[in-house]
Formats: C-alpha cells, structure tokens, sequence
C-alpha cells in the first residue's frame, strides 16, 4: 500500500517528461496533451481520481511555463493545414475544435488568416477552372459532334413523326447543356470549394477575383 503512490507518481513524472518533450518538437494543444496522458496513464490500469487531478495540474504546469499555448498552437495548426492541406476555415475550425481548443480562441486564429484563406482559395479555384474547362471543351466537342450529326439525320430524314420528334428533343436538350456549361462550371467550383471547408462569403469573393 505505501508504496502505490511513489510508483503512480513515478508514472506520472515519465508521462510528463514525454509530454515535454513531445511539446518541445512541435506545438501541442491543452486538449491532445490530456488525451495523451490520459492514454498513457491508463494503459495497464483505469485512471484514479487523483491521477485526473493531476493531469489537470500537469497541463497547467506546462501552461505556465509555455510548452503548451492553445492560442499559439491554433495560429500555427491553422497557417499549417491553409498553407499545405488546403484546408478552408470552416475545416480548420472543426479540426481546432477536435484538438480541445476554445472556440474563441480557434475563431480568433481562423479570423487573422482570411487573407491567407481567400489566396489559397483563388488559387485552387484557378486549378479546378482549368481542370473543368478542359473536360468541358472535350465534352462540349463530343457534344456538338453529336448535335450535328443528328441534325443531318433530322434533315435527311423521311421516318415517322415519333422518330423525328425523339431526334429534336435530343437536339433541344444537347443545346440546352451547351448554353449552361458556363453556369454548371461555376456550380462545381462552388461545390468544390465547400467540400475544402471555405464559407460562402470568402467562395464568392474567389470566384469573382479568378
């Protein structure tokens, strides 16, 4: 019995000197530095009441001496995943939050970088335009081949009423994709902006810029 406690704290002390290591490569927030003790700390046995108590007064202690900043590691997570994942605000915020960050704090981060997010933004719209463009182009020769082709059958044609009505109402319709390609482009662009994680508000100032 009198010797639980030396080896708990003894458990404890190498959780935190991993921790601080941990923390000393690279920015962590309050929320996974808990999740990570609390994992390492209940590998062979359930957490104690006073084993939570101190992993609440661990991460204060690396609060205070400035291992651990949830508004450092915010700012950092988010010029990170804008720079290199491509991540839009709302994304950014999500995975902020995942990571035991105040929404404050998360919002303000996301906040300061709007510039950064409306550039990387146009830029990815810039890319996706001309990856649709070029299928577009594709599809709208096929399609216009085939328009043409079937207005020479249209015209050469002696059928039935049936058959020469089911030939113009492909007609109307391959007209009707060819005069909404433009429309159908900025449809995708915006689908594909809100699958990154970018508001609208920042999706409509990209798309008139690009």
């Amino acid at each position: 019995m009198g010797g639980k406690p030396a080896k708990q704290n003894t458990a404890l002390q190498r959780a935190k000197a991993r921790l601080t290591a941990e923390c000393s490569r690279r920015e962590i927030s309050s929320g996974q530095a808990r999740q990570m003790l609390i994992r390492w700390l209940s590998k062979d046995s359930p957490l104690t009441d006073r084993q939570e108590k101190e992993i609440e007064e661990t991460i204060s202690s690396l609060k205070k001496d400035k291992y651990i900043d949830d508004s450092r590691f915010a700012k950092a997570f988010t010029r990170d995943k804008l720079r290199f994942s491509k991540w839009g605000p709302e994304k950014i915020l999500r995975g902020l939050s995942e990571a035991g960050v105040e929404q404050s704090i998360a919002e303000e981060a996301v906040n300061d970088q709007e510039d950064l997010a409306l550039q990387v933004l146009a830029d990815l719209l810039s890319k996706k335009r001309q990856d649709l463009e070029k299928k577009a182009e594709k599809k709208a020769a096929e399609d216009r081949s085939k328009l043409e082709s079937l207005e020479r059958q249209l015209k050469d044609s002696k059928e039935c009423y049936k058959q020469r009505a089911s030939v113009q109402r492909k007609i109307y319709s391959l007209q009707t994709k060819l005069r909404n390609s433009s429309l159908q482009s900025k449809a995708a662009l915006v689908a594909f902006a809100r699958t990154k994680g970018f508001p609208s508000k920042l999706i409509e100032k990209a798309i008139k810029d690009i």
